[in-house]
């Protein structure tokens, strides 16, 4: 299932913006890793900004208004490899009164090979306040109705650290901050897939390389609740929600001591081949891992 209505078509979306695959997007089973995409959908979302807002987009930033993101989503339908031409299809799913939603298409040639969506807010001076109705019109331009339906609030077991059974720490680095001086989105979207790939790694004995190919989630929904600031130690933590014949569902959460300052939610498969061409299956060893609470 992936996170939007699937548009098979570019010519569907009212924007197209253009990516170049670059060596450094290749995770280890060389295909275009998943934290790729979550840069591909910002550039796609700065690209669509300056278009529909203009000179108006500096004025604002300057002003100290701007959108700060909440939410992003990537789902994996097909492999995607370094060679090839890529576009990246974007418009407006969702207005609200203080956020509005982005959906994205990811095509290679005429072929879709992945989805996305992502929520973003208003903020003056940064607090989250109404969107004009400037910004309102220019957005509704862009809109693609009946394509999403916002940001959803979290569980209140997912604020809870205790309730994910695996712990990875993680300090900031300065290279990870953007030009509003906390953590990038993309940067906090590869510390989650850095938790799962740490838990595969430990369920199966820290072999050379780090985990398996074929391990990596198809899908993976980051919830931004906080700031995230250097410097700065971390705890990010991942429990097993649900597994089945093929898949397996994770959650993840992000702590600054106690406080939830991050969620996001994986699927991806379970079992893959060794080297040697073997079935391992992670599906057991697993267990001990589910959430609590």
């Amino acid at each position: 299932m992936t996170s939007t209505e699937i548009r098979p078509d570019p010519a569907l979306y009212p924007m197209v913006f253009e990516p170049k695959a670059r060596y450094s997007d290749l995770d280890p089973s060389r295909r275009i890793g998943r934290e790729a995409l979550v840069r591909w959908f910002e550039d796609a979302r700065v690209a669509v900004e300056l278009e529909a807002f203009g000179s108006d987009l500096a004025d604002r930033q300057r002003a100290r208004v701007g959108q700060l993101l909440v939410s992003v989503q990537v789902d994996v339908i097909a492999p995607l490899r370094i060679a090839g031409r890529y576009r990246v299809g974007v418009g407006v799913s969702h207005i609200g009164t203080k956020s509005f939603s982005y959906v994205y298409g990811v095509f290679a040639g005429d072929d879709l090979v992945a989805t996305g969506e992502s929520t973003s807010v208003y903020t003056e001076g940064g607090v989250t306040t109404a969107i004009p109705a400037d910004l309102r019109e220019a957005l509704g331009r862009l809109e693609l109705p009946g394509a999403g339906q916002g940001r959803v609030e979290p569980e209140p077991s997912r604020l809870v650290r205790e309730n994910y059974p695996f712990r990875y720490d993680v300090r900031t680095r300065f290279g990870d901050l953007d030009t509003n001086r906390h953590v990038n989105n993309v940067a906090l979207a590869g510390w989650y897939l850095d938790g799962l790939a740490e838990l595969h790694t430990d369920v199966l004995g820290y072999p050379v390389g780090g985990p398996l190919d074929g391990l990596e989630p198809s899908s993976l929904r980051v919830e931004y609740l906080d700031e995230v600031r250097f410097p700065g130690i971390y705890q990010l933590r991942v429990g097993l929600v649900d597994i089945d014949d093929t898949q397996a569902r994770y959650a993840c959460g992000l702590f600054d001591g106690h406080r939830c300052i991050g969620l996001a939610d994986a699927v991806g498969a379970h079992s893959t081949h060794d080297n040697d061409g073997d079935q391992v299956d992670l599906g057991a060893a697993l267990q001990p891992f589910r959430m609590k609470g």
